[in-house]
């Protein structure tokens, strides 16, 4: 079971401490803070633990529950079942009742303390952006919510908006807050029906305010079919009962019972031993890469001894050639002072001797450390041919027709598009996608499907406009370096410069410290110079700049039309601030 906790709880808090010591479940609470704390950082948890392993059931406390159903919608092909507990649904507009003034400080400024829940920590501006977006997802699985109808952080309302629209999740609505403290003990039932997959509807969980009685748990509810039987309603309001009739009532309440028992019993059987065999299966394979990494470890060890072993067998030979030639030139100093320059260089060679000797050593120090280092080395190179692998397989469903076929035999430096690094060319290489003119032809049906075959955050094609930027490069390539040069002339780029550019807006650079302006993609060290004889040196200039006052930057450089802004200019400016 994998449980995700929200900002109320921990790997250590009650909800998986009770699953695990009370019901005896297998649990696994990953750190979700690990990549950060929005929505989108939280799911990527979750979506990593998914794809390294097989879960049964998905647990998600509050905001972990808003990253378990998100996970779900982004990762359908998991065999598996999500119980959510007061999940946030809803998180970006119920988020602190947050007015519109916050809202904009919060964006202006780039961050915002919160002391919630016994935490304080900064969330970046990025944490409400997520959340923008990933609100209102639909679990593509079979999902039960429990909800406190008292919940003072998250209105039940929101819970009960997801059941109505989606077919696959039911709705547990008990007398609880937040902290669902005193609803825990449901847990086993709620599991138990979802697991058999029972049939989906909203119900209410009474009597979680201290009257519940483990009595009651036990005893099984008799149909309203077999109650009409027993009991006869006469016309006077007395009812008349069937002593034989009950009897015979209760032999089949106590069968049935022995049959839900024995059901029950090969239900936890059958689990077991499909829990032992996969955990066979995992300490084989982990054994398997133990004794690989053991070897690869030793193989390295052996060979940094081996060489420790070569420099002793050297530096032993030169310090007896050093001690020869020492006491030859200390023989021959009395017949010529160059003999006594040589026994200074025989010194020499001794102490390099010595040198190597220690360098030897700390390298076999090392070698330990280096083994470690090459199996971390050699997991990362896993992990990322995996994922290519996966993204490769993914290829066959794009329309290749629109975005145009490529050998890779003369590929573009995908980089220089904003928003692609390194290892997202890579991926788009395992995909097919090798030049500037495939991605220029990605429009906006095909960039979803290419969005979703590189496991990118929803809409991030489009966001950082990787068709426009494109189609800007192939305009660039075909243009000749000479002919969009300005002349070194400073009163040339002058002539636009100070009549069209809202000064006002951007700000005066004053003496304020330069900023390296070729950091941004498009800028190079020759428009660095003329953007300084224009005044502006500085990220914070360039990212205030409105389209009207990028045309006017444009023209004054003299570059091609539209260049600023379709290298998004100032999008990267507020960027390398951030960083």
């Amino acid at each position: 079971m994998l449980f995700a906790h929200g900002f109320e709880g921990s790997p250590t808090g009650s909800k998986p401490t009770y699953m695990k010591e009370a019901l005896g479940w297998d649990v696994t609470a990953p750190k979700m803070s690990e990549l950060g704390w929005s929505i989108a950082s939280q799911t990527e948890v979750l979506i990593r633990h998914l794809d390294g392993g097989q879960f049964d059931l998905v647990v998600g406390s509050s905001m972990g529950g808003l990253a378990a159903a998100n996970a779900s919608s982004m990762r359908p092909q998991a065999e598996t079942r999500l119980l959510l507990i007061a999940p946030a649904f809803g998180l970006a507009e119920n988020w602190e009742g947050m007015e519109e003034t916050g809202r904009s400080a919060w964006k202006t400024t780039g961050e915002r303390r919160y002391t919630g829940f016994e935490l304080d920590i900064v969330l970046p501006w990025e944490f409400m952006e997520s959340a923008e977006k990933m609100s209102w997802p639909n679990p593509a699985h079979p999902t039960a919510i429990m909800h406190g109808k008292y919940d003072e952080v998250v209105p039940i309302s929101l819970s009960r908006k997801v059941a109505e629209g989606c077919e696959n999740v039911s709705l547990h609505e008990t007398d609880d807050s937040h902290r669902m403290k005193d609803s825990m003990r449901f847990i086993p039932e709620v599991v138990s029906e979802l697991m058999k997959g029972l049939e989906i509807s909203s119900v209410e969980i009474t009597g979680t305010g201290g009257s519940h009685s483990p009595d009651d748990e036990d005893k099984l509810e008799v149909p309203a079919e077999l109650s009409e039987e027993v009991s006869e309603i006469g016309d006077d309001g007395e009812v008349v009962e069937s002593q034989a009739d009950i009897e015979q009532l209760e032999a089949e309440m106590r069968k049935l019972e022995a049959e839900m028992e024995k059901k029950k019993a090969a239900l936890e059987s059958s689990k077991k031993e499909v829990l032992s065999e996969q955990m066979a299966l995992e300490k084989e394979d982990l054994e398997e890469e133990k004794e690989r990494m053991s070897i690869e470890a030793s193989d390295a060890i052996i060979k940094a001894e081996e060489e420790v072993k070569l420099a002793k067998a050297e530096a032993e030979q030169a310090i007896k050639r050093a001690e020869q030639e020492e006491a030859e030139a200390e023989e021959a100093r009395l017949i010529a002072e160059m003999e006594e320059d040589e026994a200074r260089e025989a010194k020499i060679d001794a102490d390099a001797a010595k040198k190597k000797l220690d360098e030897a050593f700390r390298k076999a120090e090392m070698a330990g450390k280096d083994a470690e280092q090459y199996t971390e080395e050699m997991e990362k190179e896993k992990r990322e041919g995996l994922i290519i692998e996966r993204v490769a397989k993914r290829g066959d469903s794009l329309d290749w027709a629109t975005i145009g076929i490529s050998e890779g035999n003369n590929p573009d430096d995908l980089t220089m598009i904003n928003g692609i690094d390194e290892f997202t060319q890579k991926k788009l290489n395992a995909l097919g996608i090798f030049t500037y003119s495939q991605i220029s032809n990605i429009d906006s049906e095909t960039s979803q499907e290419v969005n979703d075959s590189l496991e990118l955050l929803p809409e991030k094609i489009v966001e950082l406009a990787w068709t426009q930027q494109a189609i800007t490069m192939l305009e660039l390539k075909g243009v000749d370096k000479s002919s969009s040069k300005l002349e070194e002339d400073d009163a040339v780029i002058a002539d636009l410069s100070a009549a069209q550019i809202k000064w006002a807006q951007i700000g005066e650079a004053g003496d304020r410290k330069s900023d390296d302006l070729t950091l941004i993609k498009g800028v190079d060290v020759e428009t660095q110079k003329k953007l300084k004889v224009l005044g502006i040196r500085t990220f914070d200039q360039i990212s205030k700049m409105d389209k009207e006052t990028a045309e006017a930057v444009n023209g004054a450089l003299g570059l091609m039309p539209d260049r600023v802004s379709k290298m998004m200019w100032a999008e990267q400016a507020k960027t390398l601030i951030e960083d």
